[in-house]
């Protein structure tokens, strides 16, 4: 964001809000909107966009994920009608150009949802069985992660190992970071990870205080089903309920 002069932090919180909820309805996989995401970001680091222009940005990275990533990708005209015709079919192609040309056509990247997989798949088999409420959870955790911009200085594979720590530390899973999770999240050490849970732990707090403001909650509402058993509004209600032990918790070695 440092090359950026028209264009805020907020925007981009507002513009991935706003793409959490296309990707909901295009029913797109989990992974074309981590690669949705992390093409926007390598975009404005090195292209200065106009703020008028950063929502067709946004269509245009999910355009070109979803060609990536799905089998049967939403078509330029799903695109130019979600945005309610805000940018024309011809638009939409000419950013996708310029995107892929200042990318290199770089779009295979291993994003924290590739971590978070492995990490998950490492930390099930320690502890012996497989918890839905920790998968989803460390899940949520990830996402959440798309939308603050400060996450950005960690590594995918440090936020994918600090969602699973977390995670485990907030529906009490007995996960002890072993060698196999060290190897697993990319050698990363609990002491490594111990800034990021941090940070994470605060976006659930900002979460749980937007409660009922409708301020940027795509992702709390995606989460508040039953598809993942309701997390974002369990954990927001822990979080009033049991909020000084759940800390002490969280800030535990």
């Amino acid at each position: 964001m440092s090359r950026q002069c028209d264009i805020t932090i907020k925007m981009r919180a507002i513009l991935v809000d706003w793409l959490v909820d296309v990707h909901e309805k295009f029913k797109l996989l989990p992974q074309t909107l981590h690669l949705t995401i992390n093409i926007i970001d390598r975009f404005l680091a090195v292209k200065p966009v106009l703020r008028k222009k950063l929502q067709l940005v946004g269509v245009t990275a999910m355009f070109i994920a979803s060609k990536y990533e799905e089998i049967y990708a939403p078509e330029v005209a799903d695109y130019v009608y979600i945005s309610d015709r805000a940018y024309q079919r011809e638009e939409i192609l000419a950013m996708e150009a310029v995107i892929l040309n200042d990318l290199r056509f770089d779009v295979t990247v291993p994003s924290s949802l590739t971590f978070l997989q492995r990490c998950l798949k490492a930390a099930h088999v320690d502890v012996g069985c497989e918890v839905d409420n920790h998968r989803h959870i460390a899940t949520y955790l990830v996402e959440l992660s798309l939308q603050d911009s400060s996450m950005l200085k960690y590594r995918p594979s440090v936020r994918a190992a600090a969602a699973v720590s977390l995670a485990a530390k907030l529906c009490y899973l007995p996960l002890v970071w072993s060698r196999t999770m060290c190897f697993c999240s990319g050698g990363w050490t609990k002491e490594d990870l111990r800034d990021c849970e941090a940070e994470m732990y605060r976006l659930l707090e900002h979460e749980r205080d937007l409660a009922g403001t409708n301020k940027l909650t795509a992702i709390k509402r995606k989460f508040g089903v039953s598809k993942y058993a309701n997390v974002s509004s369990a954990l927001s209600e822990e979080l009033n309920a049991l909020r000084p032990t759940r800390m002490e918790i969280c800030r535990a070695e």
